[in-house]
């Protein structure tokens, strides 16, 4: 039995991811690269229509002529640029058009989503590159400062819905940290640490495994 209150604490910790996006302006371009890479995964599962992905990716490209944006020479940062250039071409027609036509977005657009993010960040585009790339993309932003701790492990938890057969594990150990953050507020500074421990040992684990 959980403690009473929990709709409420899950509130007022979507409030405060707001006010941490707010305070940090300088990272809309990782913020906008995280929620794209998540709707590529999101669109792998059917549960994201192409045109969501291609107006996400929109958003990105906004930030990128943005001069106040926070640039990072880190790997991740850099894989998702890499990933914007090799879908500019692919998705010229459709990016340049404002209005979204969902049956020509998913001829279109969805086979380059579908395709090239986790041909670039996973190394590989079969079905069961989708979850793992979800999960580099929570670990890699949180790693960036763009995203909380407790958004981290929810990006997460909100593709393993799906229950995919990759990352047991990790998953198991995200869904009890959610527990624990949302009913335990005297606990989330210690939470927020063991968060990007247990991500930075899985991502340094998967990546020497894959390698």
């Amino acid at each position: 039995m959980r403690p009473a209150g929990v709709r409420e604490r899950i509130e007022q910790l979507q409030e405060d991811e707001q006010q941490h996006a707010r305070a940090h302006p300088e990272q809309a371009l990782q913020r906008a690269l995280t929620w794209f890479v998540h709707g590529c995964a999101l669109l792998a599962y059917a549960d994201e229509g192409a045109s969501a992905v291609v107006e996400s990716y929109r958003s990105v490209l906004a930030c990128l002529d943005d001069p106040n944006q926070r640039r990072s020479t880190s790997a991740w940062q850099q894989a998702g640029l890499e990933c914007l250039a090799q879908l500019r071409e692919p998705l010229t027609e459709v990016a340049a058009d404002p209005q979204r036509h969902a049956a020509r977005d998913e001829e279109i657009a969805a086979p380059a989503l579908l395709r090239i993010p986790p041909t670039v960040l996973v190394g590989r585009a079969t079905p069961d590159a989708y979850f793992p790339m979800a999960c580099l993309n929570a670990a890699g932003s949180l790693r960036e400062e763009a995203v909380t701790p407790y958004r981290a492990v929810t990006l997460i938890c909100g593709i393993g819905f799906y229950e995919p057969a990759q990352e047991r594990d990790l998953l198991t150990a995200m869904r009890t940290l959610r527990t624990r953050y949302e009913d335990r507020p005297s606990d989330r500074t210690s939470l927020d640490s063991e968060i990007r421990r247990k991500l930075q040992s899985w991502e340094s684990a998967y990546r020497n495994h894959e390698s």
